[in-house]
């Protein structure tokens, strides 16, 4: 049982990262069996890991057609912002409050990483520390409640970003991604909530920029 819920995980992880990085096309339809080769995973892990991703709207399981990726709808990601917002300043805090030691190291060394990877314009490596980051607070927050509600609002944005990259700035949101961090690793509840919220205001006006353009 341990290892087939373990298996239909990677399968989920390793489905997630081919939607985010849109090697799985928005609003196309694949069929079971070629999903199965793509990912590599046997249909029991896979059916377990798009019923998880049907559940949180990155794509839809037709019957006898197949499974349609969702397609990136512009006017949607604000709402989703809207809700990110309260929920990731409380996330902040938590985990600011209950940061381990060896967490809060960490965090300064994903700082560092992150500036690292926009000197080389690394995206590939920018949005793992992005996920990884996200991981951290969950983790640190201890707040399974939180989590589960912020998760899924961080896949579909950060396939939102990966789409519309070239509107964005990653200079300018690895600066208030790494404040945020460091804010965290402070201990101050207050600057982790502030620098939450710039955060989080950074990506409505990246998303408002992509819908002016379109």
């Amino acid at each position: 049982m341990v290892e087939k819920l373990t298996l239909a995980q990677k399968a989920f992880e390793k489905l997630e990262e081919m939607i985010v990085n849109l090697h799985l096309k928005p609003g196309q339809v694949y069929s079971e069996k070629e999903l199965t080769q793509l990912l590599g995973f046997g249909r029991t892990p896979l059916r377990e890991a798009l019923q998880k991703m049907a559940n949180i709207d990155l794509l839809e399981i037709i019957p006898r057609r197949g499974i349609k990726i969702s397609e990136i709808i512009l006017y949607r990601q604000l709402a989703i912002l809207e809700t990110r917002r309260p929920l990731d300043e409380l996330i902040a805090k938590c985990a600011t409050r209950r940061l381990t030691d060896e967490q809060k190291q960490k965090l300064i060394e994903m700082a560092e990483e992150m500036e690292k990877a926009v000197k080389e314009s690394h995206v590939q490596e920018y949005l793992r520390l992005d996920h990884a980051f996200d991981e951290l607070l969950d983790q640190a927050s201890r707040n399974k409640f939180v989590t589960r509600a912020l998760d899924p609002l961080h896949i579909h944005c950060r396939r939102f970003w990966v789409a519309y990259q070239r509107y964005d700035n990653m200079d300018q949101a690895a600066i208030l991604h790494e404040k945020l961090m460091r804010a965290v690793a402070t201990g101050n509840e207050e600057m982790s909530g502030k620098a939450a919220n710039e955060l989080v205001d950074y990506f409505v006006e990246f998303t408002r920029k992509a819908l002016d353009i379109n």
